[in-house]
């Protein structure tokens, strides 16, 4: 096989065995980075050459490209004539395109005569090369004005096909720099293509993603250990890196078959070929893959690759075929896989040395996965918005037929559900308002029971009074006049505080019912508060007055009855000696503030939210007098004011403080 490869590249190439002066390779200044091609000749002969002085005096054929030998054993001799002209720099590099060259030698001849050596390929450790690259780059230093003759061994178990290049050292760093570059975005795009796509198969499941994601994944593999990535940066040795190349170049083949007939469904069709051609590929994949392992990576690869073809060739004859058949799957696969079929074809055939290495046959296989991957990729994105929209309307038809089927039944159960609606209705209002009612009673009856105790409490002890008083006058007429007249005084205190309370509690009455009319008028407020505070003496309630308005709209008598009570209920709970301050102010941002503070025992915290309650009175009031109505008729004629009255301080420090907060201006309706 491999002479038969051989006879071909020789009439491919367009040159019959003979010996030959291979021509002079000028290095210029202006020449920075120059091609072998063209200026190379090589030894056919099968066997190896123990010495240069043997290989040199060997018979040499002409190369009008570059070596493109295919899967070989023995190593190739090449012969190249290079003379770096005056003014040109004395640093160059050569560089190997194939980054799977396992044994490079490049002999030159010292000052002495001498034959010297520069060693590397993958059987060299990368840490002892050269010149750090993913593939070998050998740094020569050229003496001007003189032909040199470079003697080079080459040796790879892959396929020894290669392009020599020399460069100018500076010029090969920056060219370098631009390679890592470019090949950073190459393989980032793929990244993002299997992140996006894995994503998109752990989200939807789907058969064809989960294919072509491995199809990726496997290709990318691929190309990576082609052009030698992971063994740069991974220092990966030869014996690990070959047989991997290998397993995953055999691996791919059986998941590109499976892929292939996916996309062009012909299982559907064809479900006998299809096996047998799935089959076959599994079939020689694993063949490719023992061979691999057992040290025979060119036979290995060798049967892969002319497997592939067989199997490309098979399948766009059948995508063909249903093409002309109106087979919708046809028309795209023809295009995608078309591409990418025939840079994989060019890529082998450029590693079976049919055609000879150059940039478009290195990169044919880059450039034509790159333009299938991207079609793929709109395929798949396309064909699952094709089958979400095609369910969405499959769904849309179920939910409609269904819809059709149901209406004869809703229009028979919307008949019967209006009249249970109204039912409903119905009694839902009448349950509303049975709740209300019950709200009611329950709040009637609460403030019955708290109306009943407070009258129990607070009638019966002036009553109590009264009663032994008058059982004192009436046993001792006699007594002296002053005890008469305390006890008369006894009298008129009992009976006004019965009647302070019958007052009291016939205003909240007719404040309830509403039958206490509102009538604001403008009032001089200072006057109104020292009149009020003046009802009490001056050492018991202090007044302090600041930026008060001369006017102030409000109605005088219920703002009285309001400040009478909070002042009233500080001087219940605030011991004989304390003093209780009252504090007036008025802003617009803040309206009208009146604070009653008083010294005494902090208001238990869950007494708080009750204060403003009728009929409440709480644990430190149970043993003074009062109605619990105070509070309750303070905050309902702050409220007909428009303001508020809170608890501005519990006492925690020692004092309680209320304020009643009404707005700086109000307009009334006195209509």
């Amino acid at each position: 096989m491999k002479y038969l490869f051989l006879l071909l590249f020789c009439v491919v190439s367009g040159f019959a065995p003979g010996a030959t002066a291979a021509p002079v390779l000028h290095l210029t200044l202006e020449q920075t980075q120059v091609s072998s091609n063209g200026y190379l000749a090589w030894r056919p002969s099968l066997e190896d050459a123990a010495t240069p002085d043997a290989a040199l005096s060997s018979q040499w054929q002409d190369l009008p490209g570059a070596i493109s030998a295919g899967y070989r054993q023995e190593p190739a001799w090449l012969v190249l004539n290079i003379r770096r002209e005056d003014g040109a720099p004395r640093e160059w590099v050569l560089s190997f395109t194939n980054a799977l060259l396992d044994d490079i030698a490049v002999y030159r001849k010292d000052a002495f005569g001498q034959w010297v050596v520069q060693r590397s390929g993958e059987n060299l450790e990368r840490s002892r090369w050269v010149i750090d690259a993913k593939n070998v780059v050998l740094p020569l230093m050229l003496e001007g004005g003189q032909t040199e003759t470079l003697l080079i061994r080459l040796q790879t178990k892959n396929s020894l096909s290669t392009e020599m290049v020399f460069w100018q050292r500076e010029t090969y760093e920056i060219s370098s720099r631009y390679e890592a570059f470019s090949y950073g975005l190459y393989f980032g795009c793929y990244l993002l293509l299997i992140l996006y796509h894995s994503f998109f198969w752990w989200m939807t499941k789907e058969q064809q993603s989960g294919w072509y994601l491995l199809y990726v994944t496997s290709n990318v593999a691929v190309e990576l250990l082609t052009i030698a990535l992971p063994q740069q940066f991974l220092n990966l040795p030869v014996e690990i890196s070959d047989p991997l190349l290998g397993i995953v170049i055999c691996t791919s083949l059986a998941i590109g078959a499976k892929f292939s007939l996916l996309q062009l469904e012909l299982s559907s069709l064809w479900p006998v070929r299809s096996k047998l051609i799935l089959s076959f590929g599994v079939t020689v994949s694993l063949v490719g893959s023992l061979l691999v392992l057992n040290g025979r990576f060119g036979s290995g690869m060798t049967l892969v690759q002319t497997a592939a073809m067989m199997i490309i060739a098979v399948l766009t004859a059948s995508a063909v075929w249903l093409f002309f058949h109106k087979h919708r799957p046809a028309r795209f696969y023809l295009l995608a896989f078309g591409i990418f079929y025939v840079g994989v074809i060019v890529s082998f055939l450029r590693n079976l040395a049919v055609v000879p290495p150059n940039f478009w046959t290195n990169h044919a296989s880059i450039i034509g996965t790159m333009l299938h991957m991207l079609l793929m990729s709109l395929r798949l994105n396309r064909r699952y918005d094709v089958l979400r929209r095609e369910k969405a309307e499959a769904q849309a038809a179920a939910v409609q037929a269904i819809r059709t089927l149901n209406e004869g039944l809703e229009r028979e159960v919307e008949s019967r559900t209006a009249d249970l609606k109204q039912e409903i209705a119905r009694r839902v209002v009448l349950e509303t308002e049975l709740r209300a009612a019950l709200e009611v009673e329950r709040r009637i009856k609460e403030e019955q029971q708290d109306f009943v105790a407070m009258v129990s409490h607070e009638f019966r002890t002036p009553l109590s009074i009264i009663n032994t008083t008058a059982q004192q006058v009436a046993k001792n007429p006699d007594a002296p006049w002053e005890k008469t007249l305390t006890r008369c005084q006894n009298l008129r205190d009992a009976t006004e505080r019965m009647s302070a309370l019958v007052d009291e509690y016939l205003v909240v009455d007719r404040m309830d019912a509403d039958a206490s009319p509102f009538r604001p008028m403008a009032c001089e407020l200072d006057a109104l508060l020292r009149d009020i505070v003046g009802e009490w003496p001056s050492d018991r309630v202090q007044l302090e007055v600041k930026r008060l308005p001369s006017r102030y709209t409000c109605d005088a008598s219920l703002l009285r009855v309001a400040l009478r009570n909070l002042i009233a209920n500080a001087v219940r709970h605030t011991p004989s000696e304390k003093r209780i301050q009252v504090t007036a102010e008025c802003s617009r941002e803040q309206g009208l503030s009146i604070q009653v503070s008083n010294p005494g025992e902090a208001i238990p915290l869950d007494e708080i939210p009750r204060l403003f309650q009728k009929y409440f009175r709480g644990r430190l009031a149970q043993h003074r007098p009062g109605a619990g109505l105070g509070l309750y008729l303070t905050e309902r004629i702050a409220q007909m004011h428009g303001g508020n009255v809170r608890v501005e301080n519990a006492g925690a420090d020692g004092v309680v403080t209320f304020n009643l907060a009404l707005p700086y201006q109000t307009d009334y309706s006195l209509a």
